[in-house]
């Protein structure tokens, strides 16, 4: 009872309790030390990883997305060849097999690529393969469903050409890289220059006349006796192309009266 009274007078234990607290207080907080490290290195350890998280899908949208890109841009620059391809074939009206190019044979010595169409599509060797860039080569070997296509660029393909800047007739030969032909049986007399026409003249009855067939890239004076050498840059590059077109054999001939 005594303490009672002295508490209710003089306040003695809320003195003491205050004290008390004040001593003790700094000894929580120490102990509460580790306890809010380990918190904040989980809310940090946390954080990270939702952060980690959100960039990897992010990143992967961003994957997703590019290939988006690429795809509608194929499709684009597929969809835009078949136009050109569209408006060439009304401009010729030959009788034609639209096709695609399956892949490059993989032979260093040759310039040949493999389409989608063969026998089975009325195709046979000889026949020309154009694109809307202009002439890409002749039909070398003819299977059921599929073909071998010697592109222009290839040693063993000629074709019968003209410029019509200098009004030259000449046959190309490929030069065997898959880029580039060479100019043969030229006018020594004649002036050609870089970034002349070439195109087809369509003598021999295997190319329609007038069809591109690239742009001449380099000139060397003709030597005492000897042709002058000429070569020129194919228009029409397997590589950058899918859609191709084969002439058929009604139209050689046609070209050929």
């Amino acid at each position: 009872m005594t303490l009672i009274v002295l508490d209710l007078n003089l306040n003695f234990i809320t003195k003491i309790r205050s004290a008390f607290f004040s001593i003790t207080r700094p000894v929580i907080e120490v102990l509460l030390l580790p306890r809010d490290a380990f918190v904040s290195f989980s809310q940090h350890a946390s954080t990270v990883l939702s952060l980690n998280k959100k960039i990897n899908e992010l990143e992967n949208d961003l994957r997703i997305n590019a290939k988006i890109m690429l795809k509608i841009q194929q499709l684009e620059n597929e969809n835009k060849e078949l136009r050109a391809l569209l408006g060439l074939q009304v401009k010729l009206d030959p009788s034609f097999v639209n096709a695609e190019i399956r892949y490059e044979l993989p032979d260093v010595y040759t310039n040949k690529v493999v389409i989608n169409k063969g026998e089975s599509h009325e195709l046979a060797v000889g026949y020309p393969v154009i694109t809307a860039r202009g002439i890409l080569g002749q039909l070398s070997r003819v299977y059921n469903t599929s073909a071998e296509l010697t592109l222009v660029s290839d040693s063993n393909i000629s074709v019968p050409v003209s410029l019509p800047a200098s009004e030259v007739i000449a046959i190309t030969k490929g030069q065997g890289n898959r880029a580039t032909f060479e100019l043969q049986f030229a006018d020594i007399s004649a002036k050609i220059k870089v970034g002349d026409e070439v195109i087809t003249s369509g003598l021999g009855g295997v190319y329609p006349p007038g069809i591109l067939v690239g742009h001449i890239i380099s000139v060397s004076p003709a030597e005492a006796g000897q042709f002058p050498e000429v070569v020129g840059r194919v228009a029409s590059n397997a590589g950058l192309q899918h859609q191709v077109m084969v002439l058929l054999k009604k139209e050689m001939e046609d070209g050929a009266e």
